[in-house]
């Protein structure tokens, strides 16, 4: 059974559904010629002005500027977006990439920026790529040395950590802790290498987690098992280490996550078994959910998601999922629910329409009720799976490893919609860019769309 904890309803709440229900039937009740005679007209006049403004709706946001996209929560919709599609249909274009990676595409208005790991004749580069959202003609690559070197698992390389894109700036960074930042014509502004300043952990699988753009510094720690671990800010303009918060030694690759709520913004840090909160503004630790102790302690890949209030996280790899909500003034969070079964080792949670999603790495998909945890219904898709879920419109779309994207209906109950081959293996998590998806396999780059009609 899984393990919930009792809500905190406010008293003001509950007086005031009551007695805005009963306002609402004596009003109707004592004035009915006032409403048929003058608030039906007005209704239907601000309906009629409602239709005409809907109907020259802006386009969607071309922008996915980073892991997840722009809340980090996987979710865009008002879209129009395909839920077909195979290697010759809606097909808008593909581009061959150089050598391979993991990492997730990122777009900024009409480009699409990505990162490759090439192996030519004995030498190792590690690429920076642009291309042109609208046709996939690259627009320019650039390699700034690789570094040290480090050892990865056999299903990635040093290309895994997914860029953070702003209006004047690409943010990049590689598997052996290298960050770098370009201008978005492809010239480079900075390199920031941490192995040299910290020194050699002799990482296993490389390191995986992803930079993130706060108000004030570029968010890219540094979490292993040897030590020190820090929390670190680098300067937008120049890389250099603008503050650093000392951390327990454990290894991490989760992307930490920045939330808004209660008028406050916080930095949500993954890793050492716990999941810990920092102020966005002053860097200072406000507090940490769940303690671990040991070197090798919460080694974590699964980024935590936020949603209504809730923020859904693992404390480790394959461990169980936790829900807390999350409160005003630096408080610690008030924990909800703890799942009976475990999660997945490396795809993301999905939270969407209420509902948390858990892609397992067998292939396995379980869907969530978000404020209680029940487990609503549990799905082998088939295939196994490294990329995280996206979310669109009503419609959940999940990868796996064989090349195939399977799109099923969000609720509570499991509807198949389709199934789309690609032909070769997704590990990345895709882009939403306007009505186009962007998913990268290992060799190509493809953007996904319907036919536009004119």
């Amino acid at each position: 059974m899984v393990r919930t904890f009792p809500p905190n309803i406010s008293k003001a709440e509950s007086i005031a559904a009551p007695f805005a229900a009963t306002l609402g039937v004596c009003l109707f009740d004592k004035i009915p010629v006032i409403v048929a005679t003058v608030l039906m007209p007005l209704l239907f006049s601000v309906g009629v002005v409602l239709s005409a403004t809907t109907s020259l709706a802006v386009e969607p946001s071309q922008d996915w500027p980073g892991w997840r996209g722009p809340s980090a929560s996987g979710v865009a919709d008002n879209r129009k977006l395909a839920t077909r599609w195979s290697q010759s249909e809606n097909i808008r274009w593909s581009a061959k990439l150089p050598g391979w990676g993991t990492s997730s595409p990122v777009v900024f208005g009409d480009r699409v920026f990505i990162t490759s790991e090439l192996n030519e004749e004995g030498k190792k580069s590690l690429l920076t790529l642009c291309f042109d959202r609208t046709s996939g003609r690259e627009l320019w690559r650039h390699d700034f040395g690789l570094g040290v070197n480090q050892r990865v698992h056999q299903k990635s390389n040093l290309a895994v950590n997914t860029p953070a894109v702003t209006a004047d700036a690409v943010f990049v960074a590689f598997g052996n802790a290298d960050i770098a930042r370009y201008s978005h014509d492809g010239k480079l502004l900075w390199v920031n290498r941490y192995i040299p300043k910290f020194g050699d952990p002799k990482m296993a699988w490389g390191y995986g987690l992803s930079p993130v753009v706060l108000e004030d510094s570029v968010l890219f720690p540094w979490d292993h098992h040897t030590g020190p671990c820090y929390l670190l800010g680098l300067n937008p303009q120049t890389g250099e280490i603008d503050w650093r918060n000392e951390r327990p030694i454990g290894t991490a690759h989760a992307t930490p996550l920045l939330v808004e709520h209660h008028g406050q913004s916080d930095i949500l840090v993954p890793g050492k078994h716990r999941l810990t909160a920092f102020d966005a503004k002053t860097h200072v630790e406000l507090w940490k959910y769940g303690e671990g102790e040991g070197p090798f302690n919460g080694e974590i890949i699964v980024s935590p998601v936020f949603g209504d209030g809730l923020v859904f996280l693992q404390l480790w790899r394959q461990s169980h999922i936790h829900a807390v909500r999350l409160s005003p003034n630096g408080k610690p969070p008030e924990p909800i629910w703890i799942s009976d079964k475990p999660g997945g080792v490396e795809p993301s949670l999905l939270y969407y329409r209420g509902l948390l999603y858990a892609l397992i790495d067998n292939g396995v998909l379980v869907c969530f009720d978000g404020q209680t945890g029940h487990e609503q219904y549990r799905q082998r898709l088939g295939g196994n799976c490294n990329s995280s879920p996206v979310a669109s419109d009503g419609r959940i779309y999940l990868s796996n490893n064989d090349g195939q994207t399977v799109v099923v209906q969000a609720g509570t109950r499991f509807e198949l919609l389709a199934k789309n081959e690609l032909g070769e293996r997704i590990t990345a998590s895709p882009a939403i860019s306007g009505n186009q998806l962007i998913y990268r396999t290992d060799s190509h780059l493809y953007c996904i769309s319907e036919p536009v009609v004119r």
